[in-house]
């Protein structure tokens, strides 16, 4: 069937109805022909029969009275009939009574081995011949055999004679399904030829504004008119895509002279911010060192005339002065992580979470707290701003677990919904989670600072590397229960390659 498949539509339906009409000739006349071969052996077996039955009546009373001539003489009449090759009758012993064979032919007087047709009429085929058993009886007493060889030759070639009528009746058939093929698949096949080299046309030049002029009522008509509104849907969907392309390449001309214009406008707003935050840092900080300065100059000089409570005051200017000094560079800090350049490559979590660790431990070694790392954490990202938002966290762990009873601290890792999340977890005072939203706003405290120190930023910094990571932060706890701080990286990336 594969041989078909490149052939056109005409050559197709021509094959097919070929085929399936030679099969049918083919079937029905092998039918024809075994009925035939049939019919002709009943004929040849009746006749023969008949033959036998008449000769068998003649010569009853040669075999009585034991006229062997006469019977001979009676089967030489067998001569008339074309098809009979030799007769002979047995008689009840077996032995030959009298025989016949055509055109001379010696006949073999065999003695008949088992005594045939005691009864009734017995018929054999035997290669090229029929044998025809007839019993010989007088007034139902059983006298002989009368054995008579029948050629089948005429059978054969009447046969032969029908195989060949058929012949010539299925070649002539032949050419007549071919020519009624040849005229009716037309009807099928021209409109659908039609129909393709339009479809062609059609998808080689991409003009729509064609159509085809099939007028018909059958299933051919129905496809010919369902393709014209085809057509003429394609032709309006042509139109508005057009139309939204052109939209479109101004959309986006536009967007690209509005991306140019704001990034310029974004280069010149960082370029700013970068000169605000240096001027605002030299600014404060220079009022803030010479303040700093008259207060211990105050201290020194005046320490004798001061009392308790003044000198209580310059403490608390000092340490408000020192305050300031560490708000003014996490707010530099802040700055540089919004703006610096991010260099991703493979981090060790782990390792980071340890060495963090370490320097808290031995900043308080006083302090016994249970800490828990996770082994083989690995992802990807910018070490350095990787490194700042662990040590902010880790470092809140640290300070609001000081007043717990045992303290604890645990970094790990689990995966929910094809995404790793990582959290920073302790036991120490935690918050009211209807101020989750504030903790991550800059200077936003929710505990007096000479309870906890602090200034207010390093949340809102690690939310600001978590957003650069393309990922989020979140957290979770309970007043006096401890807090876990939850973030992923890469989060709209993961999303992307799920739903890829």
């Amino acid at each position: 069937m594969k041989s078909l498949e490149n052939l056109s539509v005409n050559a197709k339906l021509t094959s097919l109805i070929m085929a399936v009409a030679f099969f049918a000739l083919v079937l029905g006349f092998a039918v024809i022909t075994a009925l035939d071969t049939r019919n002709f052996r009943k004929e040849l077996i009746e006749d023969s029969i008949l033959n036998a039955k008449i000769t068998a009546e003649y010569c009853i009373g040669d075999l009585v009275f034991e006229y062997e001539d006469e019977a001979s003489q009676a089967l030489e009449k067998l001569s008339l009939i074309k098809n009979i090759e030799h007769a002979a009758i047995y008689d009840i012993r077996g032995n030959i009574f009298a025989a016949y064979a055509r055109d001379g032919k010696k006949f073999e007087r065999k003695k008949l081995k088992t005594p045939i047709a005691r009864e009734e009429t017995y018929t054999l085929f035997t290669k090229g011949h029929l044998a025809v058993y007839e019993p010989m009886t007088y007034k139902g007493k059983y006298y002989g055999t009368l054995h008579m060889c029948v050629s089948t030759a005429l059978l054969a070639e009447k046969i032969w004679d029908r195989v060949k009528l058929i012949i010539i009746l299925a070649f002539c058939v032949a050419i007549i399904v071919f020519i009624l093929t040849t005229r009716v698949q037309r009807l099928i096949s021209r409109p659908i030829l039609q129909l393709a080299e339009l479809t062609r046309s059609i998808a080689h030049n991409q003009d729509y504004s064609l159509k085809t002029d099939i007028n018909r009522g059958d299933e051919i008509g129905i496809l010919a008119e369902s393709f014209n509104y085809m057509l003429k849907n394609l032709r309006e969907r042509s139109r508005e895509r057009d139309t939204a392309t052109s939209e479109l390449i101004k959309a986006r001309n536009d967007l690209e002279d509005n991306v140019t214009e704001r990034t310029a406008e974004l280069k010149m707003a960082n370029k700013e911010l970068e000169a605000f935050t240096y001027s605002a840092s030299h600014d404060l900080r220079g009022p803030l060192r010479r303040m700093d300065g008259f207060i211990t100059f105050l201290e020194q000089e005046y320490s004798n005339v001061l009392d308790d409570t003044g000198r209580a005051y310059i403490g608390k200017v000092q340490n408000n002065c020192q305050h300031m000094a560490e708000i003014i560079d996490n707010l530099l800090k802040l700055s540089s992580i919004i703006r610096q350049e991010m260099d991703c490559k493979t981090v060790d979590m782990t390792a980071l979470a340890k060495k963090i660790i370490e320097r808290l431990q031995e900043s308080e070694p006083a302090r016994h707290v249970n800490i828990i790392v996770a082994e083989g954490i690995e992802t990807t990202g910018d070490p350095g701003l990787l490194m700042e938002s662990l040590e902010n966290l880790l470092e809140n762990a640290w300070k609001f677990t000081k007043k717990t009873e045992k303290p604890a601290i645990e970094f790990g890792m689990m995966k929910k919904e094809h995404q790793n999340i990582y959290f920073v977890k302790d036991n120490g005072c935690g918050f009211d989670m209807k101020y989750v939203n504030k903790i991550f706003k800059p200077f936003q405290r929710l505990h007096i600072l000479s309870e906890f120190p602090g200034t207010g930023i390093g949340l809102s910094t690690v939310q600001r590397i978590i957003e650069r990571h393309k990922g989020r932060l979140w957290a979770e706890s309970a007043l006096n229960e401890g807090s876990t701080f939850n973030f992923t990286l890469w989060t709209e990336r993961k999303k992307t390659l799920l739903n890829s």
